[in-house]
């Protein structure tokens, strides 16, 4: 079974930290990641989670077809509500905004608890969604990033750890764990945004809020990648 590039990175980073070995994957389109999961042995069974009828239809299907019927089990449902009353070990919510993720996770606070690991990606804001992690007491165990396509996306492992993290303006826009390692693809990322900074704000005035929003995240790029813009 092959994955996209932005699929094959998320279930390397479940096989690399996963802790248990029953996973609920939310919005999973058409449940290509649970049977590849269950496929390589990574996982013994999965819960493919989505609020939509076409996509619930296609994961059905796609369980089918690779005869997964007693590993992989489609539910129909929004965010986490259709496991609510199953017991899982992992989840991974990929493929979708910032703010429907920090939503997601926020409607059910109370379940959040009994998983040990979260794998998210997050297709844009996900300095918004990191800053909600963080005042939630979740800790940023990993993060990747991959180029699939035309887009770059980035990847979190996440736990929840009860107790309060620190973190800073560098940790909430850049990722702790990638501006730590700064490789490549960070760096050519974060030159783009640098670049795409410089031709917004030179159609704004200087005293425009988004002006100075912008000046304020140009600094801490230009702080971040020091010689490398």
């Amino acid at each position: 079974m092959k994955l996209s590039k932005r699929l094959e990175l998320l279930a390397y980073l479940v096989e690399k930290h996963k802790k248990g070995n029953i996973l609920a994957d939310i919005g999973t389109d058409h449940a290509y990641l649970p049977c590849y999961l269950v496929e390589k042995n990574i996982i013994d069974k999965a819960y493919a989670c989505d609020v939509a009828k076409g996509p619930f239809a296609a994961s059905l299907s796609t369980i089918k077809q690779y005869h997964f019927e007693e590993n992989v089990e489609a539910l129909l449902g929004d965010g986490l509500d259709p496991i609510l009353d199953k017991e899982v070990d992992m989840v991974t919510i990929a493929g979708m905004g910032s703010f429907l993720i920090v939503e997601i996770l926020e409607k059910n606070k109370a379940y959040l608890n009994k998983v040990k690991q979260f794998y998210l990606q997050p297709n844009a804001n996900t300095d918004h969604l990191r800053k909600y992690l963080f005042k939630n007491h979740f800790k940023i165990v990993d993060e990747k990033m991959i180029k699939d396509g035309h887009h770059i996306y980035e990847m979190m492992v996440v736990e929840n750890t009860n107790q309060d993290i620190q973190y800073n303006q560098e940790d909430m826009m850049f990722g702790p764990v990638l501006r730590k390692n700064k490789d490549e693809l960070f760096i050519r990322y974060w030159q783009k945004q640098y670049q795409t900074y410089l031709k917004i704000m030179k159609d704004l005035p200087s005293n425009h809020p988004r002006y100075l929003e912008l000046e304020k995240q140009k600094q801490l790029i230009e702080g971040e990648l020091n010689e490398s813009l």
